[in-house]
């Protein structure tokens, strides 16, 4: 699904080549599913013969601000994408080869063209899960219309602050799911939130109120920096950093996939297939055990951060001690306790003298078996005394 840095892409793209311009020979397809609360030719009487002053968007959604109402808002759903007949190239994947090779491409949905010029604009969603919407309010009004009114901040725009971050951290629920969701922060999905995880060394299922200091602030600073360094390379899969998960994230049934260092990625089983990596994400520190108190993760984090000590659930500094041995001496019948002498439990281990009664465990006992679903013989069975009921089989000879 394209996320918030791919429609920022795509909203560049729409800049450059349809704002300012006029639109004409507008066509629609009249799919009653992608357009919510419209219809096609609804759409086709709002952009036929309008100018498009601006383009922009919030989180996954993006819009065009027409020269007068309405105005059209698109959301791209998983496999939606607005085709330029101009730029083979403006799609989000590898550069290395065109995104198509005929035009139009399958799937269409709407197409614009530009007045007095070869230039197309075209959405192509062949699973039919986009949606497009109509607001007929002043563009300055349309954040507040409809389902942009709750969406939550959009790290392009505003700065994703640590306060925000505790106040809707504040569920047992898992992180990979409070980051994908849109009330708490917008654009973010799949790869993105599993890849601010795997930034910040923090497990997708481990539950957002167990944070502490460092892992909200690692968060914060993952967040800020995957965000920033895929805008900055335009959202080109092809440039992202080797070193990132999103290079070696492939889909959850190809077996053996691993990360530039060689260590395995796995996707969880509990929530949402998300991929991880077990090395560098311990799940819980405290469910584990002891043992895990002092594990480093074998990839150190990008940006310097210093994770201050816990303030609930503390491992003790040092080793449990074990509580002394109390065992019950035959001699002189007195529980010991402390330290044992080695002369006051030779009679407690020395060998029984004769032969060691029968228990329970050594008497034979066969294992209960199931009863069988067919009608009982009744020849053959017992009365209530115990007999065997042998006058029924003896009448029935």
């Amino acid at each position: 699904m394209p996320e918030l840095v791919q429609v920022a892409r795509l909203v560049g793209r729409l800049k450059k080549y349809l704002v300012g311009k006029t639109l004409k020979n507008v066509t629609a397809m009249n799919d009653p599913v992608v357009f919510h609360g419209t219809t096609a030719n609804k759409f086709l009487h709002a952009m036929e013969g309008r100018t498009v002053l601006d383009a922009k968007s919030l989180g996954k959604f993006s819009w065009l601000e027409m020269d007068k109402p309405p105005h059209p808002v698109i959301h791209l759903g998983i496999a939606g994408w607005i085709y330029f007949n101009n730029d083979p190239y403006s799609h989000y994947y590898a550069v290395e080869k065109p995104e198509f090779t005929y035009w139009p491409p399958t799937g269409e949905i709407f197409r614009l063209k530009v007045h007095e010029s070869r230039d197309e604009a075209m959405l192509a969603d062949p699973r039919r899960l986009a949606r497009i919407r109509l607001m007929d309010c002043p563009r300055e009004e349309i954040p507040a219309q409809g389902p942009l009114r709750g969406l939550g901040p959009d790290p392009l725009k505003t700065e994703i602050t640590e306060a925000w971050l505790r106040q809707k951290f504040n569920k047992h629920v898992p992180a990979r799911t409070l980051l994908a969701d849109q009330e708490n922060i917008a654009g973010l999905g799949s790869w993105m939130s599993e890849e601010i995880l795997y930034q910040a060394r923090i497990h997708p299922e481990f539950q957002g109120r167990k944070f502490n200091d460092g892992q909200f602030e690692r968060v914060r600073r993952g967040i800020a920096y995957v965000v920033k360094t895929a805008h900055d390379v335009d959202s080109d899969f092809s440039q992202l950093p080797s070193h990132w998960l999103k290079s070696f994230r492939f889909d959850w049934r190809v077996k053996g996939q691993t990360v530039e260092n060689g260590e395995p990625v796995a996707y969880t089983k509990h929530v949402v297939k998300s991929a991880h990596v077990p090395s560098a994400q311990i799940k819980s520190r405290i469910e584990k055990g002891p043992d895990l108190k002092k594990i480093k993760p074998t990839t150190d984090l990008l940006f310097e951060m210093k994770d201050p000590p816990r303030t609930r659930y503390r491992l003790p500094a040092e080793p449990l001690k074990p509580q002394p041995l109390v065992i019950r001496d035959d001699g002189d019948d007195g529980v010991l306790g402390g330290v044992v002498a080695e002369s006051d439990c030779e009679d407690v281990f020395a060998p029984l003298e004769g032969e060691r009664p029968l228990t329970a465990g050594d008497v034979f006992r066969p294992p209960p078996t199931k009863r069988s679903k067919t009608a009982p013989n009744l020849a053959i069975q017992r009365n209530l005394r115990g007999h065997w009921n042998v006058k029924n089989k003896e009448r029935r000879r």
